[in-house]
């Protein structure tokens, strides 16, 4: 069965796209944690500077974690691919080029890290970490999920039937047949 080019999402070279979500990127940061700071009541990172240095330990963390589970499930979904991670252009990423999901196999791969993460970080605030590092981590991880989501946007609005390649600087969508 032959599969005809639909379109090709540069992500990586392609600096309007980039710049349009590093802008959504801040805004995203800026108000969750407006809405944090006002539904909290207010929120202090206890301990000072170390409380700075666990902020930023842990968003670090957070992002190793995401593109794990990235990796995960496209190793999932297509076990003989090859998962490949990388940091380009200020963003960390994992991919699998050359490997083809249905839509909602890569919408699945898209959005696991965003809910995966932010079940963890619920469960962590349970344990009773401080919570105002662990929601600015959230704010900063969710910012930074603005990729994943420009992604599942997409998806949801092509056609039923497609497949989705990774790429090297992105993804592409075809029609089967």
């Amino acid at each position: 069965m032959e599969r005809k080019l639909i379109q090709e999402i540069n992500l990586l070279e392609n600096k309007k796209l980039v710049m349009n979500l590093n802008i959504v990127a801040i805004a995203i940061v800026l108000v969750l944690t407006v809405l944090g700071i006002v539904f909290s009541g207010g929120f202090a990172i206890t301990n000072g500077f170390m409380g700075i240095i666990w902020l930023f330990g842990g968003y670090a963390v957070a992002i190793v974690i995401h593109e794990a589970v990235h990796g995960i499930f496209f190793k999932a979904f297509r076990p003989e691919a090859k998962v490949k991670f990388g940091f380009k252009n200020g963003m960390a990423y994992a991919g699998s080029p050359g490997a083809f999901y249905t839509r909602a196999q890569f919408f699945i791969i898209s959005i696991a890290p965003f809910i995966v993460l932010t079940g963890l970080f619920i469960f962590l605030r349970f344990l009773g970490v401080n919570e105002a590092v662990l929601y600015l981590i959230f704010a900063l991880h969710t910012s930074g999920c603005v990729g994943d989501f420009y992604y599942c946007i997409l998806l949801i609005n092509q056609p039923a039937g497609i497949v989705v390649e990774d790429t090297d600087k992105g993804i592409s969508f075809y029609s089967e047949g």
